[in-house]
């Protein structure tokens, strides 16, 4: 059995909800509320130390980070297939899938600044110093102590932004030598990881999507989104992806329940 513990927000959750889709594969949905700090409870550490979504359980066996999920998908589950055949497209699908990973860093920031800045200032203090002393990864808890105390300058901001861009003619170079895909000839994890970051962009700055800038990358966007699994991995309007409380609260760092 496959269980997905996963949230409706996170660009990982919707990396692995897509690659579970193109496969076929039937999972049990285990909703993890980000905006109760679920991923924060004893009981949710157990299945991922790291307190972050998604997991998937495979037959009670947890598998962590998305890059590492659909890689475990990919071997367990090899039809339809979601890798090239030729070494050397396997190469570029596991580049672009760890580019998504490195760049998601960068991602984060500005998710964080857009999305969940005004979330966070809306804690009282003994919660936000609750929610930090829950956050077991040193460089996270510093991430969110960056939002519990004002937030990035827009230096930063301004960085992270570039580097996604730069990362979008990287790939608008790519689809130009190699299309259809990132990897070539076949639909592959690469774009399932990559996807998940250029849909962000589109959520926090819709016109930096430009086609006159990135042609090939719209073109692939287009395709790409038009595939049912990613229509479906990327909607709002899902059984498994309930709408947000309107505001945070750390209530799931302790009423979380695995199972």
């Amino acid at each position: 059995m496959l269980e997905l513990y996963h949230s409706g927000l996170t660009t990982c959750s919707k990396q692995v909800r897509h690659c579970l889709r193109e496969k076929g594969l039937p999972y049990v949905s285990r909703y993890v509320e980000l905006w109760r700090y679920e991923n924060l409870s004893p009981d949710y550490l157990k299945l991922n130390p790291n307190g972050v979504v998604p997991t998937l359980v495979h037959d009670g066996v947890p598998v962590i980070n998305s890059l590492c999920i659909n890689e475990y998908i990919e071997d367990v589950f090899p039809d339809p297939p979601l890798s090239p055949a030729d070494p050397h497209e396997r190469a570029r699908m596991r580049y672009w899938a760890w580019t998504a990973d490195e760049v998601h860093l960068q991602l984060a920031r500005l998710t964080h600044a857009r999305l969940l800045q005004a979330r966070v200032d809306d804690l009282s203090p003994r919660d936000k110093e609750i929610m930090l002393k829950s956050t077991p990864v040193p460089d996270k808890r510093q991430r969110w102590n960056i939002l519990a105390t004002g937030g990035y300058s827009q230096a930063q901001l301004d960085t992270a932004l570039d580097s996604v861009l730069f990362t979008f003619g990287r790939m608008d170079e790519e689809l130009a030598r190699r299309g259809p895909w990132l990897a070539g000839a076949t639909y592959s994890l690469g774009d399932i990881s990559m996807l998940a970051i250029v849909h962000r962009i589109t959520e926090l700055f819709p016109n930096r999507l430009d086609r006159a800038k990135f042609p090939r990358l719209v073109d692939w966007w287009d395709r790409s989104m038009a595939r049912p699994a990613a229509a479906y991995a990327y909607s709002d309007a899902t059984e498994e992806t309930p709408k947000r409380p309107p505001t945070k609260s750390i209530d799931g760092i302790a009423a979380f329940r695995v199972g």
